[in-house]
């Protein structure tokens, strides 16, 4: 196999980082910086991102002397995914339009290089039998419909047998991609745009962009352990998802810096804390940045279910998704279920007044806690609350940002609940 380029990268990475610094957040915003760059080609599938990313975090581990729990890190499995590669082109009337911003393609589209014409149906334009008759009666095949939120399930079905369709959203809001699209492909093509992009007078949208479907593409968590000093076959487990979208060809990026770079970077430094001496853990740590959570939560689903340490022996799973804001503290998914659990985090939180409020939530399956969550382990999904980062699944979600407002906070709050796990059981 040719010798991969970003090799190089995580070397040079590694030794601009070369000691413990006085504050954890700025190591954070070094992890960060890595993972959102545009050389990880937005943790995808396009260039093998998701392989890179994994190599700079098995690089960190091997820094910080974690311990493998597998081979070189790595739990491998594999998942087959729709991707974008080459060249991405949407125009309306001859007009260029900017891909993310006026529009994104769903990853469930096949490649199409031609020109559709349109058909416009909103709200209850089809509510009428005859009316919706005559439609599934059309040759639609060179027409992209123009809809919006009351068709959904026109993508789904493709019941009129159309080009594609086109689902207007609000002008106001981002456009929002998703990877879990592109597991199943579709022989017509489906793309998000703005409002006000393309009008009833348009004319034609010509489409020209390519797929590649990758087949049985293997993926890897990334898996490495500090033993504890006290109780070593007991675990407290960390997990992030480091994957994201990718790219939507070649020239647009998602960088995913808060989604979830940041959760990553928590989890590296945590990493980091533990392996200074004196910071020795209680029980064992271990760290499992997870990949294919975009598509499904695909390696923490594979890792619960092919476990590489006894499930049953896990004190609590801490997953961190989303970490990179703060001011107006944090969300604790399970904190309603695991209420005992909670209440030592609050108290904790009182006492020291760490972050400015915990916002319990309930069990959801929303996150890489819920695999393992489901088996029985108990588990929080964390994330930190505030309106000053608002990117998501967006190419402005960058290295530049997010703010990290209170993650300080953020840290020592949750060092400290760590410490009290060794103590008699809260359950």
């Amino acid at each position: 196999m040719m010798k991969r380029t970003w090799i190089v990268l995580i070397f040079v990475a590694s030794i601009a980082w070369t000691g413990v610094y006085a504050q954890d957040v700025d190591y954070v915003r070094y992890v960060v910086k890595n993972l959102a760059s545009k050389e990880m080609k937005g943790r995808g599938y396009v260039d093998e991102g998701d392989e890179r990313a994994a190599d700079f975090i098995a690089s960190q581990y091997k820094r910080f002397g974690l311990k493998p729990l597998l081979k070189n890190y790595f739990q491998e499995y594999q998942l087959s995914i729709n991707t974008f590669p080459g060249k991405m082109l949407v125009m309306a009337d001859g007009k260029e339009l900017k891909p993310a911003y006026d529009y994104l393609v769903a990853l469930s589209s096949p490649g199409r290089e031609q020109a559709f014409g349109l058909r416009w149906l909103l709200n209850d334009s089809v509510s009428s039998s005859e009316r919706f008759s005559a439609l599934r009666n059309e040759d639609l095949s060179q027409i992209l419909i123009v809809t919006d939120k009351y068709h959904k399930e026109f993508a789904d079905t493709n019941i009129l047998k159309a080009g594609g369709y086109i689902f207007l959203k609000d002008s106001t809001r981002r456009l929002t991609w998703k990877a879990s699209d592109g597991l199943k492909m579709k022989d017509y093509v489906v793309l998000q745009m703005r409002e006000g992009v393309i009008s009833p007078q348009t004319k034609f949208v010509y489409l020209a962009f390519e797929n590649r479907f990758r087949e049985k593409y293997i993926s890897r968590n990334v898996i490495g352990m500090i033993p504890g000093y006290a109780q070593p076959d007991s675990l407290v487990v960390i997990t992030a998802h480091y994957d994201h979208l990718g790219m939507m060809g070649k020239n647009t990026l998602f960088p995913g810096a808060n989604d979830n770079a940041s959760g990553v970077a928590a989890l590296l430094d945590f990493s980091r804390h533990f392996s200074i001496p004196g910071n020795e853990p209680y029980y064992t740590m271990v760290f499992i940045a997870t990949s294919g959570e975009e598509a499904g939560l695909l390696g923490a689903n594979f890792c619960a279910e092919n476990p590489p340490f006894d499930l049953s022996k896990v004190r609590f799973l801490l997953n961190f998704d989303m970490v990179g804001t703060g001011s107006e503290g944090i969300g604790l998914v399970n904190g309603d279920t695991l209420v005992n659990y909670a209440r030592l985090l609050e108290r904790i939180n009182e006492s020291r007044n760490y972050v400015k409020q915990i916002h319990r939530r309930g069990e959801s399956c929303n996150s890489d806690h819920c695999p393992f969550f489901r088996k029985g382990v108990p588990s929080f999904f964390i994330y930190t609350a505030g309106k000053e980062w608002p990117y998501y699944h967006h190419p402005e979600d960058n290295a530049q940002g997010p703010p990290f407002t209170e993650y300080v906070g953020f840290f020592d709050l949750i060092r400290d609940f760590i410490k009290e796990l060794s103590k008699p059981s809260k359950k």
